[in-house]
């Protein structure tokens, strides 16, 4: 009933964390996994754990716009399946099957989410464990859709926000969404880092990503 839908490049910290969860909440889910040739072990554990794996090359670097081309396209060629989720691999949205088959027995065609910046109170990137966060709004997208009646999402760079086009009937209830960003200060500091080394020229151009600017001591004071 649901196809999972998610982009990667070396995520094999949060990649079996979210797995998992989708396959708690929707054991008969298909997930697949856009790798942006990962050099981690992104894609054998991707692999390992059932997903279906499809790689992409940007030339090793970072380039929003083709995420957004994903994410805006992937899906529409999903036929066996009516739900779909659209989420990064550290985004976990909080809707079980059940509570999904209720959605759509009342009509609903989009799910609303309530974003949650998720907090390690002990820094020591233990993922399972983390049990609180912080309200966040550019979090709570539109991650979960009927493709049988929306006909196009149309996400704007990042996907806080779209324009999507069909039939359009929001869930009446409100489900968290919740974000893996506080993971670890030594973890956000190499991922903005890294994030920033392969920021593409396309990026630069227009501000895209430049959050990973941030020196190192501004994000620990960040995390803290």
């Amino acid at each position: 009933m649901v196809t999972v839908y998610t982009v990667a490049y070396n995520e094999e910290l949060m990649l079996p964390f979210f797995v998992r969860h989708y396959r708690s909440n929707f054991p008969d889910c298909k997930i697949v996994v856009f790798d942006n040739h990962s050099t981690d072990n992104t894609r054998a554990i991707a692999h390992l754990m059932g997903c279906h794996v499809i790689a992409y090359d940007t030339n090793n670097q970072l380039s929003d716009l083709k995420y957004l081309e994903i994410k805006n396209h992937c899906w529409q060629f999903t036929d066996r399946n009516h739900w779909v989720i659209i989420a990064d691999v550290d985004e976990l949205c909080q809707i079980t099957q059940a509570e999904l088959e209720a959605e759509w027995m009342n009509g609903a065609t989009l799910i609303r989410f309530a974003g949650y910046n998720m907090v390690n109170m002990h820094n020591n990137g233990d993922v399972a464990n983390i049990t609180h966060g912080i309200a966040d709004e550019n979090y709570s997208k539109s991650y979960c859709f009927n493709r049988h009646y929306i006909k196009e999402i149309n996400y704007t760079p990042g996907c806080h926000t779209c324009k999507p086009v069909g039939e359009i009937k929001y869930s009446a209830r409100v489900y968290p969404c919740y974000h893996y960003k506080y993971i670890q200060a030594d973890y956000m500091v190499n991922r903005y880092s890294r994030n920033l080394a392969r920021m593409s020229e396309i990026n630069k151009r227009h501000g895209m990503g430049s959050q990973y600017a941030q020196p190192a001591a501004r994000i620990r004071r960040e995390f803290s």
